[in-house]
């Protein structure tokens, strides 16, 4: 009877009756062998659904903590970005004026790009610790400027086009900073996110959004308004003019480094760079002795130029570059590009405290306001609206 009870109403845990019966036969043992069985597995199954959402909230709590941590490190390293630009600016107004060569200075500037990639392999064995010599580094991130294996012609070939806009847009740049307070430069440089998106639109097929043509409107808008902030005849005009160049160039060479290479790699770019200066000390270098000798620039002996600006600005300049492209891997790429908005009212404050800057009218703020609000419009992400929706839906929904 106890056997057959067992046959027809098996438990789905071991019961005390079941373990003092005498010993039972094959088939009883073998079904109280897979009722221990599943209740084990039940068990199991208990524990493994316990530590799963245990799991799950330890890796949520990560999660959150290490956002936050980013968020943190992107505040702090988009003001550092915003002080190096805007300081950086100033300098090199300062050498300009001393100095009245403005490619030689942005030929001195642009090899400094040199000290790059060593910078990048240093952050990468103190922080990973990898045994790979740097040749395996430059090997590994240089696959985009050459075919392999990598020649000199073929990386030659590969970075002649980042250098020539690179140093045209500092060189359109420092010209700008001779007719425009450097608050203005910046405002307008600001502007090189709109040129970016409509280069991008048409040249990478990216996706189409409606704000961020808003946004474009409302930088060249913003960029009309600078240009006649002191009238129809005045330097500014010139100055805007020189700094829009800038902004447009500083775009092209954007949308050709994520033709080349795709999204930002902090390795990738260091080299392009590093390439851009050895590129620019070598090649350009004739440029600065034709400019000299045609009289179109001057510099004087070796021990009266301003040594003390120069290397100001490299150094500063050479900081941006490092915050901007080694500090991604560390946060947010959009907080670091608030630091380039930022700059632009540390510029001005500079320009307030060093004397330099021309009638704060309220064309000036009004047009930097619709720059600023442009340049935010163009930091949303795709499909931001439906987030948006959804969040709202379910906030009402909730209450």
């Amino acid at each position: 009877m106890n056997r057959l009870s067992a046959k027809v109403s098996p438990s789905p845990a071991p019961s005390p009756n079941l373990l003092q019966l005498p010993a039972p036969t094959e088939d009883g043992q073998r079904q109280r062998d897979g009722d221990t069985d599943l209740a084990e597995g039940d068990r199991g199954g208990d524990l493994e659904e316990g530590e799963a959402e245990g799991g799950k909230q330890g890796c949520c709590a990560h999660c959150r903590l290490r956002a936050i941590r980013r968020v943190a490190c992107g505040l702090v390293l988009g003001g550092c970005v915003a002080l190096v630009w805007a300081g950086g600016t100033h300098s090199a107004r300062l050498a300009l004026q001393l100095l009245p060569a403005p490619f030689f200075i942005t030929w001195f500037c642009c090899t400094w790009n040199l000290l790059l990639f060593p910078l990048h392999y240093l952050m990468h064995l103190l922080g990973a610790g990898s045994p790979h010599g740097p040749a395996t580094h430059i090997r590994r991130y240089a696959g985009f400027l050459a075919d392999e294996p990598l020649t000199v012609r073929g990386v030659v070939r590969g970075v002649s086009p980042f250098a020539v806009l690179w140093n045209l847009s500092g060189y359109l740049y420092l010209l700008s900073l001779r007719h425009i307070a450097p608050g203005d430069a910046c405002a307008v440089l600001c502007c090189s996110q709109a040129f970016h998106f409509l280069l991008a639109w048409i040249g990478l097929n990216h996706h189409f959004m409606g704000v961020r043509i808003v946004a474009a409107i409302l930088s060249i808008t913003g960029i009309v308004m600078l240009a006649y902030a002191d009238g129809f005849h005045s330097e500014s005009i010139k100055g805007v003019a020189l700094a829009v160049g800038s902004a447009s160039t500083s775009a092209i060479y954007k949308v050709l480094f994520k033709k080349c290479v795709g999204e930002e790699q902090s390795g990738a770019a260091s080299v392009l760079l590093t390439c851009v200066g050895l590129c620019s000390c070598v090649l350009h270098s004739w440029v600065c002795v034709v400019l000299y000798l045609t009289h179109v620039e001057y510099w004087p002996l070796t021990q009266h130029l301003p040594w003390d600006h120069l290397c100001g600005t490299a150094a500063l300049l050479l900081g941006f570059n490092v915050l901007v492209h080694l500090g991604a891997e560390l946060t947010y790429p959009s907080l670091l590009s608030l630091g380039m908005l930022l700059s632009v009212p540390a510029s001005t404050v500079l320009d307030i405290y060093l004397g330099a800057a021309t009638q704060l009218s309220q064309v000036r703020v009004a047009a930097a306001g619709i720059i600023a609000v442009g340049y935010l419009l163009l930091l949303l992400p795709e499909h931001w609206d439906e987030r948006v929706l959804g969040w709202a839906e379910g906030l009402w929904q909730g209450t």
